[in-house]
């Protein structure tokens, strides 16, 4: 078998998108995509309040176990979403995965983010283990998350409200060998 470099590598894939640092000048982009309190809890957990605003960014921005990105489409360059690596101790954390930009979804760029992601956690940040979280009920970033290898993690779940309703959310997980060994295919 020919072995092949990991997929953020690949010719094809380098030119849909890139990673860019996330800055202050982003700020007013990223709020533009979040309509609604259930869109910025899909986006970001319990961790901002509705409406984002600038303030909440700042602050975001200033953890630095955070490595915010935001996501450019090559072609164009034009910045299509965003995302980000949270450093644990243990583990790198993928949260905040946005395909902001509307007319880019369900075109497979979330499998391209993501591979990106664990290339920088796995190769660059030298982590063994990546996770993340997502709720039940979505269904396609689940499905995204499963084609870069991640597994559910049946044993770390959490509940939350989300306007008196319960939204549950699962922990995925995959180790730097599986993304390698899934990579060679």
């Amino acid at each position: 078998m020919i072995k092949q470099p990991p997929p953020s590598d690949s010719t094809e894939q380098q030119q849909m998108i890139k990673l860019g640092p996330f800055t202050k000048s982003d700020f007013t982009r990223l709020i533009s995509w979040i309509d609604n309190l259930e869109e910025l809890v899909q986006f970001a957990g319990p961790n901002f309040s509705f409406p984002l605003a600038t303030d909440q960014l700042e602050k975001y921005l200033a953890d630095e176990n955070s490595i915010v990105f935001k996501v450019i489409e090559t072609r164009s360059n034009k910045t299509i979403g965003h995302c980000e690596i949270y450093k644990f101790e243990s583990s790198a954390k993928l949260c905040r995965i946005l395909i902001g930009e509307k007319a880019y979804r369900g075109k497979g760029l979330g499998v391209e983010v993501v591979n990106l992601l664990l290339e920088k956690s796995f190769l660059h940040l030298n982590y063994s283990l990546a996770e993340l979280n997502v709720y039940d009920w979505n269904i396609s970033a689940i499905k995204c998350y499963e084609k870069s290898g991640f597994k559910i993690n049946k044993d770390k779940t959490k509940t939350i409200l989300v306007d008196g309703k319960p939204w549950t959310s699962l922990n995925m997980i995959i180790t730097k060998t599986e993304w390698l060994t899934k990579s060679e295919h």
